[in-house]
């Protein structure tokens, strides 16, 4: 945008003075930063890791379902401290699993994050995750059985136990898929330290 201005003025001799000037603008309005598109790893969901990522992902939240469904009622001694614990890490991990998977399938560990040790956080976090699975299971299973209800180890005449105990079966598929989610972040674990730098 071109602009003219002349302006007449008065000089101490009594003389008048014409001045142009000429202003010439430049608006750059119509621009946007924003970060190009990076490349579909469209392999990754249908490769070993990428199975066993979204796997671990259906298994964490069938998990948190199961131990939630039943948490509570029956003949509980207030809040089970060993399944908020396990409710805790399993969410932690759905989470960072569904980080892992975004970051795997969009290539953001080769484009845009490309900074940051993924093969080895992945690796790491793999293998914690895996033996934390391992352990959890006992201890869901252990849940799973009631026999930390009040006055359940007293059994009856005929050899049998009454006061209320049961094998709580949501428990022990959460158990159940505890180990096979430790099965599937040590597979994760074996796959990341095969993974090319």
């Amino acid at each position: 945008m071109d602009r003219v201005d002349t302006y007449t003025t008065k000089a101490p001799d009594g003389t008048y003075v014409t001045t142009t000037t000429k202003t010439h603008t430049k608006y750059d309005e119509d621009m946007v930063y924003r970060f190009g598109r990076g490349t579909l790893n469209k392999k990754y969901c249908m490769s070993l890791p990428g199975i066993a990522r979204i796997c671990e992902i259906l298994c964490a939240l069938m998990i948190i379902s199961l131990i939630v469904s039943v948490f509570g009622p029956g003949p509980f001694k207030g809040v089970l401290f060993g399944q908020t614990i396990v409710l805790i890490f399993v969410g932690v991990a759905l989470c960072l699993s569904f980080i892992f998977l975004i970051v795997y399938f969009f290539n953001l560990h080769e484009t845009h994050l490309d900074f940051w040790p993924w093969r080895i956080t992945d690796m790491v976090f793999c293998s914690l995750a895996a033996l934390f699975y391992f352990v959890f299971a006992f201890v869901e299973g252990y849940y799973a059985t009631g026999s930390w209800a009040n006055n359940c180890n007293d059994i009856g005449s005929d050899g049998i136990m009454h006061n209320g105990c049961r094998l709580v079966f949501e428990w022990a598929f959460a158990a159940f898929l505890c180990f096979v989610c430790g099965g599937l972040y040590a597979v994760s674990a074996f796959c990341a330290s095969r993974m090319r730098p």
